[in-house]
C-alpha cells in the first residue's frame, strides 16, 4: 500500500497467510508423530503382465462382440465391368500380336 504525503512512503503489511507454516516451533528432542504414513503399494513383473494381458482379452472379447454385422460388398456390376475391359484389353492384345 502506498502513501503519499508530502513524502513518499512505502508501508508494506505483513502476509499474514499460512504463519502456522512459516513459523513452526522448534522441537528439540522429541519427534512429533506424523498424522499418517504413505504406504507404497508394490507390484509384481509377473502380476502386472497377468493384469495387462487381462485388460487385454476384455478388449478383444469386447470389440469382437461389437463387429459391424452388415458389411458392404463391393457391387457385382463393378466385378463384371473390370471383367469385360480385361476381356477386352486381352483381346485388343491377341489382335495386335497376330497381325505381326
Amino acid at each position: 500500500m502506498f502513501c503519499f504525503n508530502r513524502v513518499m512512503s512505502v508501508v508494506v503489511q505483513e502476509n499474514k497467510a499460512n504463519q502456522h507454516m512459516k513459523n513452526k516451533p522448534f522441537v528439540v528432542g522429541v519427534i512429533p508423530a506424523p498424522n499418517w504414513h504413505y504406504k507404497p503399494v508394490l507390484y509384481s513383473h509377473t502380476q502386472a503382465t497377468r493384469d495387462f494381458n487381462k485388460i487385454c482379452e476384455d478388449i478383444y472379447i469386447k470389440e469382437s462382440k461389437n463387429k459391424v454385422i452388415d458389411k458392404k460388398k463391393t457391387p457385382a456390376s463393378v466385378f463384371y465391368t473390370l471383367g469385360a475391359a480385361a476381356l477386352f484389353g486381352l483381346y485388343k492384345i491377341g489382335k495386335h500380336l497376330i497381325k505381326k
